[in-house]
């Protein structure tokens, strides 16, 4: 569990910066070339993380700067929503842990503590799925059918989508 909540943590710092980055990049005038590189730097972390998020369909699909910055929005959002979630399930299983050790171990509060574990879990799953409605919302409808064919295995690519292994 503390591995995902690192790996939550470590997605956020990078889309927070990269939407904020690029936001800034947009409205702040460039003045010198330290600055210039530091932009250079977040469009990069701006531009993986869309090709992440339709990997690995995302040069086919022609997203224009608009829908990029909204998926980012989207994306940004949706961790932003789950980040108390996560550290809520992280107190919830070390509490599992220490119920784990105490003996004899009490059976009744560990399925309370699982119950509780998986209704924040089904939050997290919810707050997943909408973000991805939203995101194919962002899309044109052709971007859309690309989309649905590349779920359905129709468009053959290879990434983390179109194959089997890794």
């Amino acid at each position: 569990m503390r591995i995902l909540k690192t790996l939550v943590l470590a997605a956020t710092i990078i889309l927070t910066g990269a939407a904020v980055s690029s936001a800034q990049a947009i409205v702040t005038p460039q003045r010198n070339p330290e600055q210039q590189s530091g932009t250079r730097n977040s469009e990069q972390d701006y531009a993986a993380l869309v090709e992440e998020v339709f990997a690995p369909i995302t040069n086919q699909l022609n997203l224009t700067n608009g829908q990029k910055f909204r998926v980012v929005s989207i994306v940004t959002g949706a961790i932003f929503k789950s980040d108390p979630l996560m550290t809520q399930l992280d107190e919830l299983d070390d509490q599992i842990e220490e119920v784990t050790l105490a003996y004899p171990v009490d059976e009744n509060r560990i399925r309370q503590l699982s119950g509780q574990e998986a209704e924040v879990m089904g939050q997290i799953i919810a707050i997943k799925a909408r973000a991805k409605a939203n995101m194919y919302q962002v899309l044109t409808p052709q971007q859309r059918a690309m989309v649905v064919d590349q779920w359905r295995g129709k468009v053959p690519a290879e990434g983390r989508l179109g194959s089997i292994s890794n």
